[in-house]
């Protein structure tokens, strides 16, 4: 009995490990996006209710914004974010097929290619043109 005691303790010990290694990975998950994100280099996303977002573009004390709509997909490894339907800038009539993955709960890293076809989006990152965001503090009030 003591024996079938000890087995038992040890698949017990064994589950608790196994259990907390699963969980104790490191590995982020996918959130959805709200709120002021900024690369802390003059850009900064605006996420909204309902897949809305503005795209901020800082020229001194100045913002040019430029509304668009996004969907973003944590089903996919990388998880993949559309951004589509500019009526004006630069990606006028193209969307921004990207990969999105969070690093932090308070910062990702999103890669995208301007393009009419979802084949153009990336399969992985490129540090060099991957855009690194983070939480942004709320704007001064002037």
């Amino acid at each position: 009995m003591t024996r079938f005691f000890t087995q038992l303790h040890l698949i017990a010990v064994l589950a608790m490990l196994l259990f907390a290694w699963g969980n104790c990975t490191g590995k982020v998950t996918c959130h959805e996006l709200s709120g002021r994100w900024t690369t802390h280099e003059g850009q900064d996303i605006l996420f909204l209710q309902g897949g809305k977002a503005l795209w901020l573009t800082r020229f001194g004390s100045q913002y040019d914004t430029v509304p668009f709509e996004y969907e973003l997909n944590c089903k996919t490894s990388p998880a993949s974010i559309d951004l589509g339907h500019f009526y004006n800038g630069p990606y006028t009539g193209k969307t921004l097929f990207g990969i999105l993955e969070w690093t932090t709960d308070t910062s990702f890293r999103m890669q995208y290619e301007p393009g009419t076809d979802a084949g153009v989006r990336p399969e992985k990152f490129n540090m060099e043109s991957a855009v690194k965001f983070s939480t942004a503090p709320a704007p001064e009030k002037e």
